[in-house]
């Protein structure tokens, strides 16, 4: 067994554009959502304000790690601006 860890490739939608997004399954997922988020350009609001959905619109906890929340390579995760900021 190798000690890196498996990886699994999550496909985040931003603003209606796919990035996928190679990650170890022992990481956070925001870890994940930043690397995403960074990756698709989206770096005018600060990660933190994203929130994680699946596609059935299920509110992911950023600080779980991926291999605990179940989530198989190919899965689209979706991120939006949570509510509250702005005005």
């Amino acid at each position: 067994m190798s000690k890196e860890g498996k990886f699994i490739e999550l496909i985040f939608v931003v603003n209606g554009e796919d990035t996928p997004v190679k990650f170890n399954i022992k990481e956070p997922l925001h870890a994940a959502r930043n690397k995403a988020l960074a990756e698709s350009g989206n770096t005018g609001r600060p990660p933190h304000e994203w929130e994680v959905r699946t596609e059935a619109g299920v509110l992911l906890e950023a600080s779980a790690k991926l291999e605990s929340l179940g989530l198989q390579s190919g899965t689209r995760l979706f991120l939006s601006l949570g509510v509250g900021g702005g005005g």
